[in-house]
């Protein structure tokens, strides 16, 4: 044997995807113990699952034996839950995503480096040109990431209550309110980091008006009664 190469015996088996795929849930559960049934729905969730698959595929790609790798992802853990002790409930005590933070505050919680931000950035934005100020350029406002902002708004700051608020449309009111407010961040803005400025600051203070008010942001009025259809097998 080559004095270079290392005896296979040392060579770590891989992990079968289903016990990574459990080690990423036991990651997501430190910051959402108890997910709904709208956990595939909601934007929050689906962007914090990412950051975990990121950063657990990172793990895995370094680790030289199991011991590191599950090491890596207990650091991981470790801090989620030392920085959630750290920081008071953002959102109402109802909503099981409540303690996943905001999207600007996602990489700094998740211990992300530059460099792992710029690559996490680039792996879910791969058609984005890559010169930094055609990076931020309002051009890059598309009309899929003016409608992904307002969903995203839409479940952090007035998280629908029941699974059939939206299809009710017990949602229109403040749906269409988070509408004018993008639609008057993408005309004022001159890039998009001034963008996503304007429009989630103006949203809050929405969120703090209604807070203020002590009034719903759910409509009484159910405009699309949804119909539950039961089947009942006969064995």
């Amino acid at each position: 044997m080559d004095d270079h190469e290392l005896p296979d015996i040392i060579i770590p088996n891989p992990l079968p995807m289903k016990a990574r795929e459990d080690l990423m849930e036991r990651i997501v559960s430190v910051v959402v113990p108890h997910p709904n049934i709208n956990a595939n729905y909601d934007a929050r969730m689906i962007e914090f699952k990412e950051y975990v698959k990121y950063l657990e595929k990172k793990a895995f790609e370094k680790a030289h034996s199991r011991d590191e790798y599950y090491a890596m992802l207990a650091r991981l853990m470790y801090r989620m839950q030392k920085l959630l002790e750290r920081r008071p409930r953002r959102a109402d005590s109802n909503d099981p995503y409540g303690d996943i933070p905001l999207s600007h505050e996602l990489a700094d919680f998740m211990g992300l480096t530059q460099e792992e931000l710029e690559e996490f950035d680039e792996e879910q934005n791969p058609q984005g040109p890559s010169a930094a100020d055609e990076a931020i350029a309002k051009s890059t406002i598309t009309p899929k990431l003016r409608r992904t902002v307002v969903d995203k708004l839409g479940s952090m700051l007035f998280p629908p209550p029941d699974p059939f608020a939206y299809l009710e449309g017990r949602m229109d009111s403040i749906t269409r309110k988070l509408e004018k407010i993008e639609a008057k961040a993408y005309k004022e803005c001159d890039d998009r980091d001034e963008y996503y400025n304007m429009v989630s600051l103006r949203a809050y203070r929405l969120q703090k008006e209604y807070k203020k008010s002590g009034k719903s942001y759910l409509d009484r009025i159910v405009r699309y009664p949804v119909l539950v259809i039961r089947t009942e097998v006969v064995g």
